[in-house]
């Protein structure tokens, strides 16, 4: 019997390319359809809707969308940490020189803008000190920083890649600065809640996938990824954020929380820490 999944991503994640190149998706009946999103707010009304039944994305956006009345779940962590820098267009290559500046992002009060205001405070700029403009994922940043139209953002592989061979500065990285900052998760809406079986399939492959990361020789493992549309650089950049397990980290959950709370940004109506993991799925699916 097959199972048919559909989900939003920005880039394929490593687990995912490794289940589909190494065929485990195929022996375990499961079909995904994989889209890429424009931006996370496209991500949760196709989640809400029922457009898709999983999405890759930061952890933090379930904070905001849940605050706001959606009902979805994170399923795993796909990745041990996001290996994200913060690139600046040429003329921009310190934490300084952003300061009046105007930074792209996906949403201004979720994801991964939320860190960025955490790592520019800890730099010595306050939010006064800059504007963040909502330009989209990943790929319309890129493509936002390369044309001039904004003097930074936050990328990631293969992407942070290609703008560094652009000569553009890197000013930090996210790995460096917040070593337990969590990794993008896949989340599940309704829909994606409601098929339970092909869920477990799923998730089951992506374990598969971990296991098979975890043994195999760099070499290999590499190619597998550019075989799955990623660069050498990006791979190997990937491959070191591969997880020791689906489960979210804990620490990585509470440090989402804690830079919201000294930021001041929790959403009123926004769920407690231990309500964003619904772990079912994910322990009908991997053995103890």
């Amino acid at each position: 019997m097959t199972v048919r999944l559909r989900q939003s991503v920005f880039v394929p994640p490593p687990l995912y390319v490794v289940a589909d190149q190494r065929g485990f998706l195929a022996e375990a009946g499961v079909e995904v359809e994989t889209t890429l999103t424009r931006s996370s707010d496209q991500q949760r009304a196709q989640l809400v809707a029922g457009d898709c039944d999983l999405a890759v994305t930061a952890i933090d956006n379930l904070i905001v969308w849940n605050a706001t009345g959606a009902s979805i779940r994170l399923l795993a962590q796909v990745e041990r940490t996001t290996p994200l820098h913060l690139l600046g267009r040429k003329g921009f290559d310190t934490i300084t020189a952003l300061r009046g500046a105007e930074l792209g992002v996906d949403a201004v009060d979720n994801g991964f803008a939320i860190v960025l205001r955490h790592l520019l405070r800890s730099h010595g700029l306050t939010s006064d000190d800059y504007t963040l403009t909502p330009v989209g994922g990943v790929r319309e940043r890129y493509d936002a920083l390369l044309a001039g139209e904004i003097a930074a953002t936050l990328l990631g592989p293969p992407l942070d890649e290609l703008a560094r061979r652009e000569g553009l500065p890197v000013l930090l990285a996210i790995g460096d600065e917040l070593p337990d900052y969590p990794g993008q998760g896949l989340v599940a809406g309704p829909a994606g809640l409601a098929s339970a079986e092909a869920i477990s399939a799923y998730l089951s492959c992506l374990d598969r996938a971990r296991h098979w990361l975890a043994t195999a020789e760099s070499a290999h493992a590499v190619d597998m990824l550019i075989r799955g549309g990623y660069t050498e650089l990006s791979a190997r950049a990937s491959l070191r954020s591969a997880p020791d397990s689906l489960t979210p980290a804990a620490a990585g959950l509470r440090r989402l929380y804690a830079i919201r709370a000294e930021l001041a940004m929790m959403p009123p109506g926004a769920p407690a820490v231990d309500e964003l993991f619904e772990p079912a799925p994910l322990a009908s699916a991997v053995s103890p």
